[in-house]
């Protein structure tokens, strides 16, 4: 009996695994097995990439991503056409989920890619039981991993880029071409052109980028300063070159001041360059002798244009107004530019500032014997007069002619030493003595023009150290250089008044509200 329920319990079991594992079949007006189904199903998807031309034929190509949740590779619009199905090439479907079982790799890219043998891959679709609609489908990319790595090479290199040059001491454009992997030779012909003479000499640093494409030249840049950009560029089997000038950003800078030693060390300590101090000087050197006319306490006010570059400050300048209050005397320039692009600086009322004579034959120098009747003479130890005035300085210092004029003398004049002698018109005349040598091609008869290099400070003839003798003659009689009225040149021209006492007034307001601000009592 025990035997008998065994038996039908093991036919029960037998009958149910049947019942089980029994898939039935699905019919719409016909029966058909999953298989069949499945198969089917596989045939329709592979026809896919025969459909997609004409699936893209009217459409306009694709030049974005897909959305991002969508994780598939961007749509081609030339795919590949296998007519049959034999020696069909991999297969790889990118992204797809766990589920489908791919095997794990330790390389994260491994794992998102699953490679399907190079037979019939209906075969393998139907023995992995893929499940997936026709949409994926357009996700897969066919490749053929023999050729894959070398189509990628010349789509990179189809790319136009542009490659930024380190230029290391003793490069030249040909070494760099040779560096690149491009014609040397071609560096040469662009170095050669006229307009790109500048390319022999190659400043150090990052300024010069190259644009290629398929390993050929097409375009450079070269920064050959802050402020000039030389592009050289191929355009039919010839050379486009042309220079880019950058532009400034010009800001408008007030500065004032107190003078604590001189101009120069304040002016420095209150942030002012050099150039912008030698300017300063040069506006008022005809009403101001700067070597003995200041001193602690007296004051300063410049309003000038600054300009910069990438946010860093280039220069200054120039001078647009500025005011020197000296011992409670007060002098100011306007700028004025004329019709004719001349630019000149006048008093507010429109005189000019510019003298026949400059005050000092000295940019920077300090007055060390003074105009006198009677002085004693330290070399000859006896009391006689000193007709001009005596400048100190360092061995070397130039020395400036202080009006045009014509050379009447030059060469070796008895206690003078070396001596130039220039005779300005019939009225005045100049002299300096005690020079180390003569500025080059200095002779008698030459013209020279007021502030030009004439010869340099020294200690000839006779003399205790070095220093610049400097006399003024009216009419062949000596006069104090310090305080002779000197000649006036002109005013403003009448056409031009109206416009320049508009500006003026506008500047002598804002040098008014500068010096209220730093000195209200």
């Amino acid at each position: 009996m025990k035997f008998i329920y065994v038996g039908l319990a093991a036919i029960s079991f037998v009958l149910a695994t049947v019942w089980i594992t029994h898939e039935p079949t699905a019919s719409i007006n016909k029966q058909e097995s999953s298989g069949v189904r499945k198969n089917q199903l596989t045939k329709q998807t592979l026809s896919v990439p025969h459909k997609e031309p004409q699936l893209t034929k009217n459409t306009s190509v694709i030049t974005q991503d897909l959305p991002n949740n969508l994780l598939m590779p961007e749509i081609g619009t030339n795919p590949l056409l296998y007519p049959n199905q034999e020696n069909w090439p991999s297969i790889q479907i990118p992204y797809i989920k766990s589920s489908i079982g791919a095997t794990k790799s330790k390389n994260p890219m491994q794992n998102a890619v699953i490679s399907l043998p190079t037979t019939n891959p209906t075969d393998h679709f139907a023995e992995r039981k893929l499940d997936f609609d026709l949409s994926y489908f357009l996700m897969i990319r066919i490749v053929d991993p023999a050729s894959e790595e070398e189509s990628l090479k010349p789509t990179l290199e189809s790319f136009e880029r542009w490659i930024s040059v380190h230029v290391k001491a003793g490069d030249s454009l040909s070494v760099i071409f040779n560096r690149l992997k491009l014609d040397p030779q071609l560096a040469i012909k662009i170095a050669r052109q006229n307009d790109a003479t500048s390319l022999n000499n190659l400043r150090v640093g990052d300024h010069l980028e190259i644009l290629i494409k398929e390993q050929k030249f097409l375009e450079l840049r070269y920064e050959i300063n802050s402020q000039t950009i030389l592009t050289v560029a191929m355009n039919s089997g010839q050379y486009d070159i042309y220079k880019t000038k950058r532009k400034f950003d010009v800001t408008q800078r007030i500065v004032t001041g107190v003078i604590e030693s001189s101009l120069f060390e304040s002016g420095i300590n209150d942030g002012l360059d050099l150039d912008l101090l030698y300017e300063l000087s040069s506006i008022f050197q005809w009403k101001i002798d700067f070597n003995r006319d200041l001193r602690a306490g007296d004051r300063y006010t410049l309003i000038y244009e600054e300009r910069s570059l990438d946010e860093k400050k280039f220069s200054s300048g120039p001078i647009l107004a500025a005011d020197l209050t000296l011992n409670g005397k007060q002098f100011r320039a306007i700028r004025h530019t004329d019709k004719t692009g001349r630019t000149q600086y006048f008093t507010p009322d429109g005189e000019s500032l510019e003298g026949l004579f400059l005050r000092s034959p000295m940019k920077i120098s300090r007055v060390t014997s003074r105009f006198t009747n009677r002085r004693f003479h330290p070399v000859l130890k006896e009391w006689r007069a000193h007709k001009g005035v005596d400048y100190g300085g360092i061995t070397g210092d130039p020395v400036m002619a202080t009006g045009d004029g014509v050379i009447s003398f030059l060469g070796w004049k008895g206690n003078y030493g070396r001596t130039i002698i220039i005779q300005h018109g019939k009225k005045y005349s100049t002299l300096y003595a005690h020079l180390s040598k003569f500025a080059k091609n200095m002779r008698a008869g030459r013209e020279v023009n007021q502030s030009q290099i004439i010869g340099y400070l020294g200690s000839s003839g006779l003399t205790t150290g070095p220093h610049l003798h400097y006399e003024f003659r009216v009419n062949g009689v000596h006069k104090n250089p310090l305080t002779v009225k000197l000649p006036r040149t002109f005013a403003i021209d009448r056409a031009s008044r109206p416009v320049f006492f508009e500006n003026a007034r506008s500047w002598t307001i804002k040098l008014n509200r500068a010096q209220t601000k730093t000195n209200p009592g």
